[in-house]
């Protein structure tokens, strides 16, 4: 939505506007970040119950059916030995080695649960094993406890159940690492999407709050010297739109007030200098002594009284100029002019005025100038202010440059003198209306017109002015015309 100076905008209800932006990508990117985490969070726990599995469960059976083969070979050496030598110490180690068969293959049978399916080889050989003892007779002085067939069959059952086992070792391996890797991906997304996120989110400050502080900015910069070109458009819809719309009003407001007073300054301006003309008309008739004889004495106060009232003329000149100024009321008749003429006839009209104060007028002309377009009478006057400030403001015996020099399709007036210069932190304020150095306000005569007008002049113009400050050796003031 536009906001246009003439109108105050209010936005009931949108005031959270901005707020409620920056909640929604926050939470955004609170659900992103934190659903990852979860992600992540459920995919090592898979892991870890996976490494869990090979570490409790398949090590386990691993170890145990390595116990197992041992056992039922030791139990085939201690048979036969004790058949051979007929010595019972042979009895005892068979029986022993039976006791560690029977005790892996109860262990590993013990693995099965609802959280790990058994493999059903090692059921198989569970039943196998009960079966034979079941038929078996284990008096060892008679024949083998179990024929080598027999024994060798769960040997090779033995190796099969192994090998599985170490497939599932394997194959678990294999899921971590893919379960690795698609963590990896996830949190990868994840980073991405949060990146994403904060990038929208720097977009939308950017465009919410940037854009219109930086317009603000631009709009308080030049309130001082214009008020209608203050104004912000913004289509803001929150609280800097709302910001804009109150800048807006104040301009409007400003723009008002300032009208008001200076319709009422030339109103008065004019009013005035009737009167103060025909004063100033009397006062010369009496010092010609068209009415009679004048005394020394006399003459001096007269003297006194008409250099008042032409102080006063000059300041009502003034102020009518500035407001044909800002009324857009002034006619001025844009001719080729040669900016070298220019100089030196503000050096010219100046001279007398620089001599008092034993000041030298350095003239640094162009050796072949561009015409600028303009009108001769407008710009002689910024010039004639720009230079008078100058003297008035250097030292006893300085010297004061002038020059022109071409500039980009213009022509710039460089204005450079060796005093004081501007006071620091009044820089900016030097082209305001009225203003007046606080160190000068009290002892140097002025309005501080001559700087607001001129401005105005080259703006009218089309032309840009600026000053570089020096403190403490003096000021350079610039403005371009185009040629």
């Amino acid at each position: 939505m536009e906001i246009h100076k003439d109108k105050k905008h209010k936005w009931p209800g949108l005031k959270p506007g901005i707020t409620r932006k920056l909640s929604t990508l926050f939470l955004f990117f609170i659900l992103i970040f934190y659903g990852t985490l979860v992600v992540l969070f459920l995919d090592v726990q898979q892991m870890m119950k996976t490494s869990e599995q090979i570490v409790g469960v398949n090590n386990r059976i691993s170890e145990l059916s390595t116990s197992m083969q041992e056992s039922l070979l030791s139990m085939d050496v201690n048979d036969k030995k004790y058949r051979l030598l007929g010595k019972e110490m042979y009895r005892d180690y068979f029986e022993s080695a039976r006791t560690d068969f029977e005790a892996a293959l109860k262990g590993i049978v013990g693995l099965d649960s609802p959280g790990y399916r058994l493999s059903k080889r090692w059921n198989g050989i569970q039943r196998n094993y009960v079966a034979h003892l079941k038929d078996a007779r284990l008096e060892l002085q008679g024949g083998a406890w179990a024929g080598e067939e027999t024994l060798n069959g769960w040997i090779r059952d033995l190796a099969e159940a192994r090998l599985e086992n170490e497939k599932e070792i394997e194959n678990a391996l294999i899921t971590i690492n893919a379960r690795s890797k698609e963590s990896l991906k996830k949190g990868l997304l994840g980073l991405g999407l949060s990146v994403l996120m904060a990038v929208l989110g720097v977009v939308v400050v950017s465009r919410s709050m940037l854009t219109p502080l930086k317009a603000l900015t631009r709009g308080v910069k030049i309130l001082p010297g214009n008020k209608t070109a203050a104004m912000v458009e913004t289509n803001a819809r929150d609280e800097f739109g709302e910001l804009a719309a109150a800048f807006n009003e104040m301009s409007r407001q400003l723009k008002e007030e300032e009208d008001l007073r200076s319709d009422f300054i030339a109103s008065l301006s004019h009013e005035i200098r009737t009167p103060l003309s025909s004063i100033r008309e009397s006062v010369n008739m009496i010092m010609e002594e068209v009415l009679g004889p004048v005394n020394q004495k006399q003459r001096k106060f007269l003297h006194i009284a008409d250099s008042e009232i032409a102080r006063i003329s000059d300041l009502f000149d003034h102020l009518l100029h500035l407001s044909r100024l800002e009324s857009r009321v002034q006619q001025v008749r844009f001719l080729a002019v040669d900016p070298n003429r220019l100089i030196r006839d503000a050096a010219d009209i100046l001279v007398p005025k620089a001599e008092k104060k034993e000041i030298r007028l350095n003239l640094h002309a162009m050796a072949e100038p561009p015409m600028v377009m303009g009108g001769e009478k407008e710009i002689l006057q910024v010039l004639l202010n720009i230079i008078g400030n100058a003297i008035k403001f250097s030292y006893k015996g300085g010297t004061i440059d002038i020059s022109t020099m071409a500039d980009h399709g213009a022509v710039m007036f460089r204005i450079a003198d060796n005093g004081p210069g501007i006071p620091e932190g009044e820089e900016a304020l030097i082209f305001n209306k009225y203003y007046r150095s606080r160190e000068i306000r009290n002892h140097m005569d002025g309005v501080g017109l001559g700087l607001n007008i001129s401005r105005k002049i080259v703006e009218f113009h089309h032309g840009k002015i600026w000053m570089e400050n020096h403190p403490d050796k003096g000021c350079s003031f610039y403005f371009t015309l185009p040629c």
